[in-house]
């Protein structure tokens, strides 16, 4: 039990410390855009703007454009933020010695719900960015694109999987409460 509650604070450290880089990474990124955000020597290349944009910005980037692409990136951070924080309430409570209780029931199926969300918003997200990116382009090169791929299914995939899992741990507390409540 005590490496369980070492790892799990390890862990809860983790994401607390990518829930507070993140947002700096989003900012820098956007300052940035149009081209990658290189962090560490190349080991770490990153773009906010969705690949299916990336050769169609046809004009200099404005600070009013970048803005704009930092507002509409915000919206699905926003979910990450959530799935953060319900990862760091539920390693706290694993290291704490809280393995099966409806507390973490709670968290794994926020986790869960919060992926599903990200995939509904996807679409949102990718369409606004396209117009955000492309508006000030010759007229004829404006445009926005929905992708769906196996990325996507495989998102949904997990966190069906998650939800599931949420749901049997949440039976499995019960059948444990039922069993202590037995004489």
């Amino acid at each position: 039990m005590d490496k369980i509650k070492r790892v799990s604070l390890f862990f809860r450290a983790v994401f607390q410390i990518v829930l507070v880089v993140l947002p700096i990474i989003l900012v820098f990124a956007w300052v940035t855009s149009p081209e990658s955000l290189v962090i560490m020597g190349g080991v770490i290349n990153m773009s906010f703007i969705p690949s299916a944009y990336s050769n169609s910005i046809l004009h200099v980037l404005t600070p009013i454009d970048r803005l704009l692409g930092f507002g509409i990136s915000s919206i699905p951070m926003l979910i990450e933020f959530y799935i953060l924080y319900s990862l760091i309430k539920l390693f706290d409570l694993f290291s704490k010695g809280e393995i099966f209780s409806v507390n973490n029931v709670r968290h794994i199926k926020n986790i869960g719900y919060a992926l599903l969300a990200s995939q509904a918003v996807n679409p949102f997200y990718e369409s606004f960015m396209g117009v955000a990116l492309t508006l000030h382009n010759p007229k004829g090169h404006r445009f926005a694109s929905i992708t769906f791929d196996q990325t996507n299914i495989s998102i949904i995939l997990v966190a069906l999987i998650v939800i599931l899992i949420a749901w049997i741990m949440a039976e499995g507390c019960k059948l444990r409460e039922e069993q202590q409540l037995t004489i």
